[in-house]
């Protein structure tokens, strides 16, 4: 007894220990930035050199190499280098994000979870959610974590779930560098571009489309009206988008395509998200953005559709799906496939409202 009881101590100290040696061996890698307002990233160690991007006080980037002065980094859509004055990592960093960083996430790491009413795999079951849904966490116990769903208190199981900081990252800097990817139409690649079909059509939004059952048409003759089913509810309905559109991250972009397994370009995924709850959409960005009627910043809620223009035009060139907690889900293009960003990722030009 006095053997089993050792061994099983002696298991939970490894299993402990390679933990907080993973968690230690992370923020090795990373940096955060401990600034009072924000810290300019640059496209060489000089501080003469361009401002390709800035990072907000504890913001994070991963380490690509450390000088004495400087270190290169990638943070979001950002890489260059900042300076060693202005940074911390390793157990400092931990220790920086304990005392500074307040937000954490919660990832679903299994195929299906329930989301549960109560503290218990006996309560009620409030719905379905897949792998790498997240949650904002609001109370983190032994067992289970505390989150919202469909705007009331939840419970995930902890078994299934990873939590971590919600860490920010550099906001790009405009006319910068070149590397930086800003919208769908540009890969990480100098010189080569990946291009959304919407690019063959003529680009603009109708801001006198008030209305979802308006009667109008986009350039090509396409009726841009939304009809959405008699019989469904509004806020259900966006839930169930998002949770759906959310399965397909980390699936393949391919410029003209609708598929959702084997590829898609940006409008191509949200029409087929959409169209997977019986609501048609337009084929390309620019005329999508016909379709449903303009809300503001302050009204957006998860379903709706963000477009983004490219660098120095007001072509409507990307859309994404807005998924809740300033984030969105998109086809971005080749190198990232459908992915989850921030919605800041690059400045939106216009919200639709498709559903209500």
């Amino acid at each position: 007894m006095r053997l089993c009881l050792l061994t099983a101590f002696t298991c939970g100290m490894t299993m402990n220990y390679h933990v907080e040696a993973q968690a230690a061996n992370r923020y090795d890698k990373m940096v955060i930035a401990d600034v009072d307002s924000s810290l300019n990233v640059r496209e060489k160690a000089t501080t003469t050199s361009s401002v390709v991007g800035q990072m907000k006080r504890g913001a994070t980037g991963t380490i690509i190499a450390v000088g004495k002065k400087w270190t290169k980094i990638k943070s979001g859509d950002v890489t260059g280098y900042v300076s060693n004055d202005y940074i911390r990592t390793g157990e400092e960093m931990e220790q920086f994000a304990k005392e500074n960083v307040q937000t954490k996430n919660a990832t679903v790491t299994t195929d299906v979870l329930n989301v549960r009413a109560k503290k218990s795999t006996s309560s009620k079951v409030l719905g379905k959610v897949t792998k790498g849904t997240t949650f904002t966490v609001k109370e983190q116990a032994r067992k289970w974590t505390k989150v919202t769903y469909r705007k009331q208190n939840a419970y995930l199981f902890n078994d299934y779930i990873s939590v971590d900081y919600l860490f920010e990252t550099a906001t790009p800097v405009e006319a910068a560098d070149p590397d930086v990817s800003i919208s769908d139409n540009e890969q990480t690649t100098v010189g080569e571009q990946n291009l959304d079909s919407s690019n063959n059509s003529n680009s603009g939004t109708n801001n006198n489309n008030n209305s979802n059952n308006s009667n109008s048409s986009n350039s090509n003759g396409e009726d841009t009206t939304v009809t959405i089913p008699d019989d469904v509810n509004p806020a259900e309905l966006r839930q169930e988008l998002v949770e759906y559109a959310l399965q397909f991250v980390g699936n393949p972009y391919v410029y003209g395509g609708t598929s959702l397994t084997e590829g898609a370009d940006c409008s191509g995924f949200v029409q087929s998200i959409f169209g997977k709850f019986g609501i048609k959409l337009n084929r390309v960005s620019a005329d999508q953005a016909l379709n449903g009627r303009e809300v503001s910043i302050d009204q957006i809620q998860p379903g709706d559709l963000i477009f983004y223009v490219s660098r120095g035009s007001s072509r409507i060139s990307h859309v994404s799906l807005y998924i809740g907690n300033g984030q969105v889900v998109h086809a971005l293009n080749q190198s990232k496939g459908i992915c989850v960003s921030d919605m800041y990722y690059n400045t939106p030009y216009t919200i639709r409202n498709v559903i209500d």
